[in-house]
């Protein structure tokens, strides 16, 4: 039977554990790395016999409503067990949710069977690449237009290197560029949690801070890599927008393949729904790994006042 479990009534220690041995491992979801993506909000969960299968639930209330939401910094969620989820599992766990939760936006990850509830999901992607071949072998994997912009980029006497240091300069770099746009969302808080969640990730040993300077000591890109046991994410990056014809995140990304080029890890890019951002990714020879988003309004009137909400947000 599936239990719906309060967040002070889930046993961090059980619910590591099947987060651990699942077939889609990630720390994002482990009990003390759910706890900082919330921030101020908060999660809970539902669970099948005994820790068998978890599904975390971060949830809020606005106007009254309560609702399922995907936090930032996190690409894949899900059913976490040490058994396969299938179809029926993932059908199951979402006739589950809460009644009280009268809209529900919740990303599945890429081991849970989602067939039995397509009508209620959105279609997502990632892009991933295998790390465990030579670095000449990967390379010829790239784009011409990929080798192009490093070849580029040699022009500019870059430097590149980990920089532990360079966490709050990596995420000022993108508040300051890209992080000014229209299509980004963040607020002051988001913010916050990211610097929390990344010192709790550097804590753990998991987090390698990149940066690439130019030869006159300017930081041109900055990308925070997270070990999430056999997979590095491409997790948070940020570039200053008056050198891109530095192409310095090419020379990153081509670096830091060179590294660890030959190890048994994959690298996950994180996304991008964005047609620029996945031509970065396919240049590099990432493929495309389908995510599903289950997006779903329980009543016509909560979905009109979620309307309105997003509308007064604006």
């Amino acid at each position: 039977m599936i239990h719906f479990l309060k967040h002070e009534d889930i046993d961090a220690e059980r619910w590591d554990e099947t987060v651990r041995s699942s077939g889609f491992r990630t720390l994002f979801c482990t009990y003390r790395m759910l706890d900082a993506l919330v921030g101020d909000a908060t999660w809970n969960a539902l669970v099948l016999d005994d820790y068998k299968y978890v599904m975390p639930l971060p949830e809020r209330s606005r106007l009254g409503i309560h609702y399922v939401y995907p936090p930032f910094f996190v690409s894949q969620m899900g059913i976490f067990s040490a058994h396969p989820v299938t179809a029926q599992i993932t059908s199951d766990f979402f006739n589950a949710l809460p009644s009280s939760d009268k809209h529900v936006d919740f990303l599945f990850n890429s081991s849970n069977n989602t067939d039995l509830i397509d009508n209620y999901t959105v279609s997502l992607v990632t892009y991933q690449m295998a790390l465990d071949k030579p670095y000449e072998e990967i390379r010829a994997g790239y784009s011409q237009n990929t080798r192009r912009n490093i070849k580029s980029a040699a022009n500019f006497n870059l430097e590149w290197k980990e920089d532990s240091k360079a966490v709050g300069d990596i995420i000022r770099l993108f508040r300051e560029n890209k992080g000014k746009g229209k299509e980004v969302h963040f607020k002051e808080r988001d913010y916050e949690i990211l610097t929390h969640t990344a010192i709790l990730l550097e804590e753990l040993g998991c987090l390698e801070p990149l940066v690439v300077h130019d030869g006159d000591g300017n930081l041109l890109a900055g990308a925070l890599m997270v070990r999430d046991f056999d997979t590095y994410r491409f997790w948070f990056s940020g570039r200053d927008e008056r050198y891109t014809d530095r192409k310095a995140m090419f020379f990153l990304l081509d670096n830091f393949i060179r590294q660890h080029a030959e190890k048994p890890f994959t690298l996950d890019f994180n996304g991008s729904m964005n047609e620029n951002v996945a031509r970065l990714y396919k240049g590099f020879g990432g493929q495309p790994v389908p995510v599903k988003m289950v997006s779903y309004t329980r009543q016509l009137h909560w979905e009109l006042l979620l309307k309105l909400y997003r509308l007064v947000r604006k």
